[in-house]
Parts: C-alpha cells; structure tokens; sequence
C-alpha cells in the first residue's frame, strides 16, 4: 500500500528545495578503496541533508591496493541497488584528484549560491583545498560529516579481505547489502584483487 502522506511530504520538500537558494549539490570526494559502510551511511546522511539537493560521490580514478575506480563503482553500485537513493550519484572522477572536479564544476556554475563539499572533521581542517575553494568561489561551503561516520576503517576492511575472514569483512558492509545478498559477491571480488 502506498503512503500517500509520505509522497506528498516528499514533493512538498522537493518544491522548497527548489525555491530555498541555500539548496545545491554536495560533492563527496574520496578514494574509496574499498567503499564501506561509513561511506554509504555519510552519502546518505549528505542527502537527507535539507541544503543539498544531490550528492555527487567522485571516485578518485588512482588505483590504490589494486583496486581499481571502476571496482570502487561497481561496489557503490551494489551498495545503492541494496538500499536505492535518487539523490545519490556515484560517478568516477576525471582527474587524478576528484577536487579538481569540484573546482571545474565550480568554475562552471558561478550562477548557483551554494555548492556543498563534505569530508570529515579532520580532512576539512588538515586540506588546502577547503580554504582556496572558499577564496576562489564564494558559493563553495562545507558540510562536515558526524564522526561516526569515519569511525569505519577502511584499512581494517583490507586486513579481512587479505585474511579471507569473511565475517569480519561483513561487518564493513552496509547492513541493506549484507541483507540483499550482495556481500559474498564483494567479497569474492575483493579478495582476487587484494592479497
């Protein structure tokens, strides 16, 4: 049965989306070598956010570990088949760095008030990038992502992998994946590619 007071919520707060300037993109930028859980739940945290519109996950396209942008794309994919977010688009970058993707996107969007990159607490203060985006582009704000988030280790998802322990590896994943079956094909795949 459809909630029908749900969907109206959901136009009513697609309709002030469109009408609040504060409202635009997020970009979220990263390695994810492997995506794990931390990740899909900040994507998802960024997109419930009421200033952000989409949230743009850009996949550094450097292989790291062995594992390739295309591998990272093929695991966000799985992740957002098992638990689907329309405002979520995962893509991979262009560059060597995903913050040049930011920053050509800015360059060519001068004419939005707000474009939203997130990282973690630490990665916002310790990064150049936040301050010379903010000086070059005024639209350019920050969204700080919870650190429960990035409490997930992504080198202690590797250290499973490389194990084979696949119950320990399980436990990086987000539950929506690990519910839809998806884990032990991840799993598989991982540990051909990290040794």
């Amino acid at each position: 049965m459809r909630d029908y007071s749900q969907i109206g919520r959901e136009i009513i707060e697609q309709i002030l989306a469109e009408v609040n300037p504060e409202t635009g993109p997020c970009f979220f930028p990263g390695k994810f070598k492997p995506p794990h859980k931390g990740h899909f739940e900040a994507a998802n945290y960024l997109a419930n956010d009421k200033r952000v519109n989409i949230v743009y996950v850009v996949i550094s396209n450097v292989e790291k570990f062995g594992i390739t942008a295309d591998d990272s794309l093929a695991i966000w994919t799985d992740y957002l088949k098992s638990k689907p977010n329309n405002k979520i688009k995962v893509m991979k970058s262009t560059e060597s760095s995903p913050i040049r993707d930011i920053y050509r996107f800015a360059a060519n969007n001068q004419q939005l008030k707000s474009i939203y990159v997130a990282a973690a607490k630490e990665e916002a203060e310790d990064l150049g990038y936040f301050k010379e985006l903010q000086e070059r582009y005024q639209n350019v704000k920050k969204i700080i992502i919870p650190d429960q988030f990035g409490r997930i280790s992504a080198t202690q998802m590797r250290a499973a992998i490389k194990s084979g322990d696949y119950d320990e590896f399980a436990k990086f994943v987000p539950a929506s994946a690990y519910n839809s079956g998806v884990t032990k094909d991840i799993f598989g795949m991982l540990t051909k590619i990290i040794r």
